[in-house]
């Protein structure tokens, strides 16, 4: 951080402290997620980055005025129970292990400790840190009721009260607060949605009834947007406007948003392109959670999706609440024909564009330049993070019915790409080329056809050692070994996540993020109910189903390496296997052969490798008709048999 927004943030810090004190409060625990549990925020809900300057997609933050009398404290690691880890700040912030480089680089460690989940949990600061009947205030409408019902727990059981605030104590005195973000409602056709909007609802209505339940409350914004086959601009990368809705046996909706969100225009079209719902001011939103409860309605939830305020709300006015997931959640990871068309057509189109940005990039670090370094370094002395970015985004937008790009751009250069999450723009200048053999680029598109999602790690300097070209081919091992996985329905992201791992472990080496997540259509870039994760991860994949592979190494203040494609869950056609189910890849941009230690490949890894690329070639070569001589060379060359 500058200084100027240091200070601006030790202001924050010391004004918040003053609200805990006037609510006669010990401590507050802060979540990233804003109310719809989203963590792609828009700027007016930035509030741990804004405290702390830690920009990452999930995480807390504690703040605390009242301690223990032996404060510092030491408290057992859960990663390493021999381990003991101090406490020597009144605040303390908490990441995931993709962010234990970035955390350390933006959050000021003279102010707050910060901490891997998983050695150090929130519940675990608090109860080492306050004293016995401390009180802990929470903003319900930020944290999931599943997170708050075992946080409540867990504090209780060491004397200590969590309460539920019953306004954001950061946002009282959060000075030049951006206001909030209000796009306008987009129809999203049916001939890219495959399904419309009124036969959606009937099936969830009918859902409803099998189950016996009178309605269910949806309050996450991509869900509500894939019911009604609607987009908007709410959030960058994420095509959503905010909103809640309410679904009921009978087949009515009731929808509740900002009611700026719909001109004249949109709301005439709207009702031919969803049928009749009922139309509500969120601010109101409260109010059906009130009626739900005094008809004593049998309300369905998603607890992992919904607020722990909407929970209590219901509960403790009388509704039956039933938790399962979202009854959506299913429909809509399980890609209708039309939408999964729409997928193989942006792929095809990010696949062209990628295939050209990396042809340039090729020409620009080609290995007779890297050779000569006097050469090299005139070719690359222009170009950085940030270049390289736009370049990627610029061969993209030429492709038809592009939107944006479906999450900020990773672009890094050397130690850079060992933040798994880094961000070029969140810096105070780019790293520039000529530095680093490698180059990570993790970046994907908004079409209407679909969402894209790629890694890839090339080579763009000299001095790559052998140890970065075993890890990249233990990596590259990894992914081939999940992508080229055959097995039984009913299997699960938890089952299949060691098969990328092993060639990684066999050598000592892991990765702190999961293997896969799923992609939504037209809509986030991480969507559940699957995922490929040690952790949390049982939802069964199934025909239809999009997730991402990526295993990847980072070696700190050195360098990164991450290989992600994405792919289809399809039924195996493989001989006697018909029964089976198996990955068939979207993404078609090539590996960088450049970095295998050849000899460490086996054969049937040679030959998944060898197929892919000779597919990549294929497919990319008959659609790209405008690729230059330079491109169509560079195809060739980088899916050369290995």
């Amino acid at each position: 951080m500058t200084d100027n927004i240091q200070d601006e943030s030790l202001d924050l810090l010391e004004s918040l402290k003053e609200q805990l004190r006037e609510h006669e409060l010990d401590a507050m625990l802060i979540p990233h997620d804003d109310e719809y549990l989203s963590g792609d925020l828009t700027p007016d809900c930035e509030r741990i980055a804004t405290l702390t300057g830690f920009t990452g997609s999930a995480g807390y933050v504690c703040v605390s005025i009242s301690q223990k009398e032996e404060f510092p404290v030491e408290i057992s690691s859960r990663k390493d129970e021999h381990e003991m880890l101090t406490i020597d700040r009144a605040q303390a912030v908490f990441v995931d292990g993709r962010y234990k480089v970035q955390v350390k680089e933006q959050v000021d460690g003279s102010v707050y400790n910060s901490f891997n989940f998983a050695e150090v949990k929130p519940a675990d600061w608090l109860v080492a840190v306050l004293p016995k009947k401390a009180r802990v205030g929470v903003d319900l409408r930020c944290i999931s009721f599943q997170y708050y019902k075992q946080l409540k727990k867990d504090l209780e059981l060491s004397g200590i009260e969590l309460v539920a605030l019953e306004e954001n104590l950061l946002d009282l005195v959060w000075k030049d607060r951006p206001g909030a973000v209000c796009s306008p409602v987009e129809i999203f056709p049916d001939e890219f949605n495959g399904c419309p909007s009124l036969q959606k609802r009937k099936n969830l209505a009918r859902s409803l009834r099998d189950r016996g339940l009178d309605a269910t409350i949806i309050s996450r914004p991509e869900t509500v947007c894939w019911l009604l086959n609607i987009r908007g601009r709410d959030r960058e990368c994420l095509p959503v406007i905010n909103c809640r809705l309410v679904a009921y046996a009978n087949e009515a909706v009731e929808w509740y948003l900002n009611l700026d969100h719909l001109s004249d225009e949109v709301q005439a079209s709207l009702e031919d392109h969803v049928g009749h719902i009922d139309i509500f001011p969120e601010a109101g939103f409260d109010d059906v959670l009130d009626r739900l409860s005094n008809a004593s309605c049998k309300v369905y939830v998603d607890s992992r999706s919904t607020n722990a305020h909407i929970f209590q709300a219901l509960e403790s006015k009388g509704a039956q609440v039933v938790e399962g997931m979202g009854l959506c959640e299913l429909p809509m990871a399980t890609k209708n024909p039309t939408e999964l068309a729409g997928e193989h057509k942006a792929h095809l189109k990010d696949g062209v564009a990628m295939c050209r940005f990396l042809a340039w990039l090729d020409d620009v670090t080609r290995p007779e330049n890297i050779t000569d370094v006097e050469a090299y370094l005139r070719r690359v002395e222009d170009l950085d993070e940030a270049v390289l970015a736009e370049k990627a985004e610029k061969f993209r937008k030429i492709e038809g019915d592009y939107i944006e790009p479906s999450f900020a751009t990773i672009s890094a250069l050397g130690p850079n790409a060992a933040m798994c999450h880094y961000n070029h723009a969140e810096v105070a200048a780019p790293r520039k080329m000529g530095h680093d053999p490698l180059y990570l680029i993790d970046s994907g598109s908004q079409f209407m056809e679909g969402t894209t999602d790629i890694t890839r790690t090339v080579l763009v300097g000299p001095g790559v050692t052998e140890q970065m070209q075993l890890m990249y081919t233990l990596v590259l091992k990894g992914h081939i070994a999940l992508a080229s996985t055959v097995f039984p329905r009913g299997t699960c992201g938890l089952q299949l996540d060691a098969i990328a791992r092993r060639p990684l472990w066999s050598e000592g080496f892991d990765y702190e993020h999961g293997t896969g997540h799923g992609v939504g259509h037209v809509l986030g870039v991480h969507e559940g109910p699957h995922n490929i994760s040690t952790r949390s991860s049982t939802v069964p994949l199934e025909v239809g189903m999009v997730t991402s592979i990526e295993p990847g190494y980072y070696e700190d203040n050195e360098y990164g390496i991450r290989l992600e494609n994405l792919y289809e869950v399809c039924q195996c056609s493989q001989p006697g296997c018909q029964h089976m189910l198996c990955f068939e890849p979207l993404t078609l941009v090539p590996f960088d052969t450049r970095l295998i230690i050849r000899e460490m490949l086996t054969p049937a890894e040679r030959s998944w490798l060898n197929s892919y690329h000779q597919n990549v070639h294929t497919i990319i070569k008959n659609a790209a008709t405008t690729m230059s001589d330079m491109e169509v060379s560079y195809l060739a060359e980088a899916t050369a048999p290995v």
